[in-house]
């Protein structure tokens, strides 16, 4: 049974302000601790090998996506998402101000470098299991919050909010990380970081949503069985699922972009504001053109991404000691995460209904395996065989994305 309370013209126009600020601040928070660069830069500049570098991918960009397996089946007998939105983004505020204090006291030599290590990764693991529990609910507010003829729209516009975001980020990293002495500057960054998503936060409290209650509830056992039912009955939740694991494999090894800088130029500042710098320029080129064209396909710019993905990975193999290149791949990952978070969202909305839309999501994020697998074995075997193996692997693995999209579309139309 479903039930509805449907959003006036007022509502639509109130919901699209608050979801756009709650975005804005959304992303400063996602940027400013930026786990491409930031992240890895921090780790590395404490000691941290190529494993826990992998570790730490695997646990900021797999367990999101792996644990909404759980957390889908938990929101989708529920009535509203604004609650459960409201409770993940207080324990993730909670996680980052924590991280703060540990980076606080490792710079005060109150805890040595194996210590700090331990327990960042370790309340970054709480961290994403809130990310988990509210992604679920984020895909989903928005379509119950906003008039589906506004959210192509909404969604290119968010993506240029994320650019300007990014840019705020930029000028607020680049001081930090400069004027400060480590750890001492990153832990001012978490600190920053948490107090943008309490103004996130506080933008949910005044959204009004469509109300849906489904009567089904789900023990593990039989959503596990409903999770394999839906990707046999519908193709197109099936080949978007293994599109998404393939581009999942190329955000899982971003990082590596870094630390392989790293390892040619030696960590400094200006070399993490360098390449956080063109991939900003890259997110926020790729997200105005999306703006401006309005009406565009999100299969055809999947086929972008997929064609990147591929490239990159050979593009920093060819010249790696050629610092151009670096500025050119980050601009590229850049003009990827715009395209990816766009695609993901419109291509989810089409193949789901306000029913079962929390299901799908959960069910996409549950069976993206590479994200929770690749990132520690990438740092192994960069370890064990260098960079190069591991690269050309990745490209031919997700070389298997063209064929899975062209299936895609047969089911989608």
């Amino acid at each position: 049974m479903l039930l509805h309370t449907e959003i006036t013209h007022k509502d639509n126009r109130r919901n699209f302000l608050l979801l756009f600020l709650q975005s804005f601040f959304f992303f400063l928070t996602i940027n400013i601790l930026d786990k491409d660069t930031v992240l890895p830069g921090m780790l590395s500049k404490m000691g941290a090998s190529e494993v826990l570098i992998g570790l730490l991918a695997v646990i900021t960009i797999g367990l999101p996506k792996f644990s909404q397996f759980f957390f889908g089946r938990v929101l989708q007998a529920k009535y509203t998402r604004k609650k459960y939105l409201i409770q993940g983004f207080g324990v993730r505020v909670s996680a980052l101000l924590v991280i703060a204090y540990v980076l606080w006291l490792y710079y005060r030599y109150r805890i040595d470098a194996g210590q700090a290590i331990f327990l960042v990764l370790l309340f970054y693991t709480i961290y994403s299991l809130a990310a988990a529990y509210t992604s679920v609910g984020l895909v989903d507010i928005v379509p119950r919050s906003i008039y589906r003829s506004l959210l192509k729209r909404f969604y290119a516009l968010k993506q240029v909010g994320h650019s300007i975001v990014i840019f705020i980020a930029l000028f607020l990293i680049r001081p930090l990380l400069r004027s400060f002495p480590f750890p001492f500057n990153y832990s001012v960054l978490h600190l920053s970081a948490a107090l943008s998503l309490i103004v996130s936060t506080l933008m949910i409290f005044g959204v009004k949503e469509q109300i849906s209650i489904s009567r089904l509830e789900f023990d593990l056992k039989r959503y596990f069985l409903f999770v394999m039912r839906e990707l046999q009955r519908n193709k197109a939740l099936f080949y978007f699922a293994l599109i998404v694991n393939s581009e999942g494999l190329f955000l899982s090894i971003i990082p590596f972009f870094t630390t392989l800088a790293i390892s040619k130029f030696a960590l400094s500042s200006k070399l993490i504001v360098t390449l956080f710098s063109w991939k900003i320029i890259g997110f926020l080129i790729s997200s105005s053109f999306l703006f401006w064209v309005k009406d565009f396909d999100y299969l055809q710019i999947l086929w972008l991404n997929i064609l990147l993905s591929i490239a990159v990975p050979l593009l920093i193999l060819l010249f790696s000691g050629k610092m151009f290149i670096y500025a050119l791949a980050f601009f590229l990952v850049g003009v990827f995460q715009s395209i990816y978070r766009i695609s993901y969202e419109g291509i989810l909305i089409e193949i789901s209904t306000h029913r079962n839309r929390a299901m799908y999501a959960s069910v996409l994020g549950s069976s993206n395996i590479s994200t929770f697998v690749i990132p520690l074995i990438s740092g192994g075997l960069i370890q064990s065989f260098g960079y190069r193996l591991t690269f050309i692997l990745s490209a031919i693995l997700l070389s298997f994305s063209v064929f899975f999209i062209v299936k895609l579309k047969a089911f989608l139309h």
